[in-house]
Parts: C-alpha cells; sequence; structure tokens
C-alpha cells in the first residue's frame, strides 16, 4: 500500500472537514451580522433625533398590537395556568401537609419560569408572526430599497419601534399573566376546598417567597425576551432576499429562532440569579 496519502480535499476526511468548516463559517457570519444589526437597533434607539413623528407612529401601533391587543390571550392562558399549576400545587402539598410551602413552589415555577417564557411565546405568535409576513417581503419587492433612496433609516422605521415596544410589552404582558394565573389559581383552588386561608394571606406567602432580586431580574428577564422577539423576527424577515423562500417557511424558521432566543435568556438570566 502506498504510503502517499491523496490530496487533502479529495478524502473523505478533507470533504468532512470542508462541510464542517463552511457550516462553521457561515453559524459565525449570521452571529455576527445578528450582532451588529442588534447593536445597530439598540443604538438608533438611543439617538434622540430618530425618535421622528414617522418612528413614534411606528412605536405607537406596534405598542397597541403587543400590549393590547394580547390581553384576551394572556388572560385565557393566566386561568389555564392557574387551573393547571397553582391548584394542583396547592392539593399536592396539603396532601403532603406542607401547605406553608406554597408561596415559595409558586413563586419559583410561576415569577422565575413559567411566566417570562410563556409571555415571549404569546408575543411571538400574536405579534412575531405577523412581522414575519410583513416585512417578509420588504427586500424581495424592493420597497426597503425605496426607503434608502428616499433618505429613510429603515432600521429607524421598522426595527427599533418594534424593539422598544415588544420589551415594553412584554413587560405589561408578564405582569398581567402572573396577577391572571395567581387570581384564578386561587379561586379555583377554593371553590374546591383546598384553601382555608384568604387571599391576601395567599399573595403574602407569596412575597414573603420572594427576595429583592426577583422584583429586579424578572422584569429584566421579560423585557429582554421581548426584544429578542422583536430582534429576531424582524432580523429573519428582513432577511429573506427573493420570493422564491415561501412565507411559511419564513414563519417556521422565525419560530425556531425565536423560541431558541427566550430558551436561552431564560437559562442565562437563571444562571445569573
Amino acid at each position: 500500500m502506498s504510503l502517499q496519502a491523496a490530496p487533502f480535499g479529495t478524502g473523505l476526511f478533507g470533504r468532512t472537514l470542508a462541510a464542517i468548516g463552511g457550516r462553521t463559517l457561515r453559524w459565525l457570519d449570521a452571529t455576527l451580522a445578528f450582532t451588529a444589526f442588534c447593536a445597530t437597533a439598540f443604538a438608533t434607539a438611543l439617538r434622540r433625533r430618530s425618535w421622528r413623528r414617522p418612528m413614534r407612529a411606528t412605536f405607537y401601533a406596534s405598542l397597541h398590537r403587543v400590549t393590547v391587543q394580547s390581553i384576551p390571550t394572556v388572560i385565557v392562558t393566566g386561568v389555564l395556568l392557574g387551573f393547571a399549576l397553582v391548584t394542583q400545587v396547592v392539593y399536592w402539598l396539603q396532601t403532603a401537609g406542607q401547605t406553608q410551602l406554597v408561596g415559595v413552589i409558586v413563586e419559583r415555577l410561576l415569577v422565575r419560569e413559567i411566566a417570562p417564557v410563556v409571555t415571549g411565546l404569546i408575543i411571538f405568535g400574536r405579534v412575531g408572526t405577523r412581522i414575519l409576513i410583513d416585512l417578509g417581503d420588504a427586500r424581495s419587492r424592493g420597497w426597503l430599497r425605496q426607503l434608502e433612496l428616499q433618505g429613510i433609516d429603515p432600521m429607524a422605521l421598522i426595527v427599533t419601534p418594534r424593539l422598544m415596544a415588544f420589551g415594553i410589552g412584554a413587560f405589561c404582558l408578564g405582569t398581567m399573566l402572573m396577577l391572571s394565573t395567581l387570581l384564578s389559581g386561587y379561586i379555583v383552588a377554593s371553590m374546591l376546598g383546598l384553601v382555608s386561608f384568604p387571599i391576601w394571606t395567599f399573595m403574602e406567602n407569596l412575597l414573603r417567597a420572594m427576595d429583592g432580586s426577583d422584583f429586579i431580574i424578572q422584569p429584566l428577564k421579560c423585557i429582554t425576551m421581548g426584544m429578542a422577539v422583536a430582534l429576531v423576527c424582524c432580523a429573519t424577515a428582513l432577511g429573506r432576499a427573493d420570493e422564491s423562500y415561501e412565507l411559511q417557511r419564513l414563519v417556521q424558521r422565525g419560530f425556531v429562532r425565536a423560541t431558541l432566543a427566550v430558551l436561552l435568556i431564560n437559562g442565562v438570566f437563571d444562571l445569573a440569579g
């Protein structure tokens, strides 16, 4: 057998390395491009001159979509979570004779984990998909280029208002989700005879289980998740270069990316806390 090896790029090992390297480079390029996209959006938001009337109008419209139009979905979700989560927690802790741990368990599960993640997914389902559909044709049909030719910064008009609206809306929706979940859970548990203490005692136990960082980290988590959903949806939609890539596939890709972003942010905040 000859000791002379085949050229590096023609063998199986070389092709494997080339494929891995190509995918890695494309992933790095996409990561760097998205990082630059996010940095530009935040820098634009900090410039006072960027907040002109068209940008403010887009911000108000996006905030209305995120916050007001999502309230029914949040309330229904909170009622279902209250029945499925709070009632079950109260039932099993009462069965085990550990009702004093109700506040701690609910705080760990609902306030720290479930509410922020569910809020991020609701925002994507209610508003993020609409961004993907509305902005999916921006580049392929040329109206994004028309904005640039007119001297209008697409980042200031399209991305930054949605970024800020999603962040504020996520905080508001997360708060409403937690309150509706706790209230519905307590009402259902009272109707089933699982609790005998008044609701203010239930809320007092929950507040005692929370420390000072929960009043800072959890709102920041909701705000960050909302902003991440906005950035992911805008970047995914504006990255559609041609009409051959169907909008249905674009929504699927946006859902995967938004879900991964929400879970990643949740894990980072949990490690930091």
